[in-house]
């Protein structure tokens, strides 16, 4: 039985793609398939994805695509899975016990777990605690990748391609508004790496989020919190320019509470 469908969308990031399916296929249970989601790749990505063909479970599509969520809709209309997790090349499962730890938790009332997740950046090793999607929603309160979602509720409502960075807002806010339920699960999913699109383009995330807001009309009472919001954008962005790199690592340092990888990440 096809319990998740875990889909990993990659394109010319070898390295970071070893990591992540090492990491999917080390996986103690056995109740899911590999979806590979590839935008023809030149860096030898192709040839690894090749080798898979032997495995169980595993598909990959290899064609080009109109960027990052048009490449996870192709993996959401293929899953044949009963919930659906997202891998970006990089990330990996906090251990291999997480699906095992998922597939207990699951129960056909809720429509989306969330658990928590472990950001890596500058080398350091941190915990991001999610939040549950409520009223006050105006940002995406967990990370994507920590997410369990059923897979017919993402067949029904794909990604808008329309939006580069915040189509994963968009989604949760729309089944929000259209009354599907979450549930947080207390136990770290993946660890994943920061910097990413959504982290380096933060002014641009605020103004798709802005607009998905106000298009599902969910603006009401924000208008104070997202104000403070992109002044917080304009403030730390500035911080990133006239500060050296070892600063701003030593200011996320003392903000957040550093985690040792042989004592949280028991593989």
């Amino acid at each position: 039985m096809i319990v998740f469908s875990v889909i990993v969308v990659s394109l010319n990031t070898k390295k970071d793609f070893i990591k992540t399916t090492n990491s999917i296929f080390s996986q103690r249970s056995k109740n899911y398939e590999t979806i590979i989601i590839d935008g023809e790749s030149r860096d030898g990505t192709i040839d690894l994805i090749k080798k898979f063909k032997y495995k169980k479970n595993v598909k990959s599509l290899i064609e080009k695509d109109r960027g990052i969520y048009d490449a996870m809709n192709k993996g959401i209309k293929i899953a044949k899975g009963k919930w659906i997790i997202f891998m970006n090349s990089g990330d990996i499962f906090y251990n291999k016990h997480v699906l095992k730890v998922i597939e207990k938790k699951l129960d056909d009332k809720i429509d989306v777990f969330f658990g928590n997740t472990i950001i890596k950046k500058y080398n350091l090793l941190y915990h991001h605690t999610s939040k549950l999607f409520d009223n006050t929603t105006y940002k995406m309160p967990f990370s994507h990748q920590c997410t369990i979602t059923k897979s017919h509720v993402m067949k029904k409502n794909l990604f808008n391609t329309k939006y580069k960075i915040s189509s994963d807002f968009d989604f949760f806010s729309k089944i929000y508004k259209n009354k599907k339920k979450f549930k947080k699960i207390n136990y770290p999913i993946v660890i994943s790496q920061g910097g990413g699109l959504s982290d380096s383009n933060r002014l641009k995330v605020f103004y798709e989020n802005l607009n998905i807001l106000n298009k599902r009309k969910l603006l009401k009472k924000k208008k104070i919190t997202l104000s403070i919001f992109f002044f917080q954008i304009i403030f730390a962005n500035m911080i990133k320019f006239i500060l050296p790199n070892n600063i701003i690592q030593l200011v996320i340092k003392i903000k957040h509470i550093k985690i040792s990888r042989n004592s949280y990440v028991k593989q």
